[in-house]
């Protein structure tokens, strides 16, 4: 009684393996599809900085606590109301703020550059709340002014309440806005130097702080430039990172992942094997002009454009022979037709670099007559 259980128990799993190997070998060799690694998060998003083309996603959309990633604004809307060398005077609400800290001195003087590396290096929320006080003199209207900065950037699904990212009822943003929040933020050069910052000294004497980054990737991922970590028990561990290789950035975001670290460098390692950036270089040339031997100078503007490596990406003149006067510079004078796979997806306008008159005074009849005789001259 006991074999026909057991007979039936090999056959199935014979009948599995082969199953199996069968879907598997379907595939021609080298073709296996590139899958998005699986990521475990209330939201995830992985976006090109300059085209804001997403590679992959999960939950984007998801009202989510974002913790210590709500500095990203704070240091945005700081950057864009102060001068880096301006000086601050801590005031005595921002002192002892809970979470992380700088620990910050009631009247202490630091620069407004000094405390932003406490900001995003150390996470500090007391220096969070100094400068919010310093750039709007409440923390209200601070959080006033971080909302109308995301309004003004389309992040519908973002409300913020604070400087710092304590856990607040109304206080919360996307993966998909935190990802269009960082690929602006990074157009600031200021915001990218001190991001991507390992470690660095700040003050002197008693006010001499040494400040480490507290995103491992910077130390162990290619290419990372940085961006934000942040950690409450409400809102989970969340990380904005972004990422930069053969000229492309990403930007990678996770929020309420307990795999953080790991999810972006999968992210990272996905995406750049799927995108890659073609670019046209700025270009002038020469097409035959018809009421002279002096060719025309024409020419186009640089041109980039994003595909994947397995794609076939051409850029085709497509221009007249002659060009007849009367032509004013920046005159319109045909196109380079941007393709993929065949496809025409874009053109790129090729202009005049000069302006041309009639060179000769001559009828209509000696202008036909003229352009024909050029023609065949050119053509054979």
């Amino acid at each position: 009684m006991m074999k026909k259980p057991f007979t039936f128990l090999i056959s199935f799993l014979i009948l599995f393996i082969t199953l199996s190997s069968a879907y598997v070998f379907s595939f021609p060799s080298g073709a296996l599809p590139s899958l998005p690694p699986s990521v475990y998060a209330g939201g995830y998003t992985l976006m090109e900085a300059q085209d804001r083309k997403i590679l992959c996603k999960g939950g984007e959309h998801a009202r989510l606590s974002p913790a210590s990633t709500t500095k990203i604004m704070t240091c945005l809307v700081v950057l864009e109301h102060c001068p880096m060398n301006e000086e601050v005077s801590v005031a005595r609400e921002a002192v002892g703020v809970e979470g992380s800290s700088a620990y910050l001195r009631v009247g202490e003087h630091l620069t407004v550059e000094e405390l932003l590396y406490c900001l995003m290096l150390r996470s500090a929320n007391d220096a969070a709340a100094a400068l919010a006080l310093h750039v709007a003199g409440s923390i209200e209207n601070f959080a006033q002014m971080m909302n109308e900065k995301a309004e003004s950037l389309g992040l519908s699904d973002t409300h913020f309440q604070n400087p710092h990212g304590l856990t607040a009822p109304g206080h919360y943003t996307t993966a998909s806005d935190l990802a269009t929040l960082t690929c602006h933020a990074l157009e600031n050069e200021n915001f990218t130097k001190i991001v991507s910052t390992k470690s660095i000294v700040i003050g002197e004497g008693e006010n001499r702080r040494t400040l480490t980054n507290h995103n491992r990737l910077l130390f162990s991922l290619r290419g990372c430039i940085g961006v934000k970590t942040g950690y409450t028990i409400d809102a989970g561990r969340c990380l904005v990172s972004a990422c930069t290789r053969d000229g492309t950035t990403l930007v990678c975001v996770t929020l309420s992942c307990s795999g953080d670290w790991e999810a972006h460098t999968a992210l990272y390692e996905y995406g750049f094997k799927k995108i890659k950036r073609y670019t046209l270089e700025e270009k002038e040339f020469t097409l035959p002009f018809s009421e002279s031997d002096i060719p025309l100078t024409v020419g186009h503007d640089s041109y980039t454009l994003l595909a994947s490596p397995e794609d076939t990406v051409e850029f085709s003149e497509v221009c007249p022979h002659f060009i007849c006067a009367p032509i004013e510079a920046g005159e319109k004078i045909g196109y380079i037709s941007v393709r993929i796979n065949g496809e025409e997806i874009d053109r790129i306008d090729v202009f005049s670099k000069e302006e041309r008159a009639d060179s000769v005074k001559q009828g209509f009849f000696r202008k036909i007559i003229g352009f024909i005789l050029r023609f065949f001259k050119k053509l054979f």
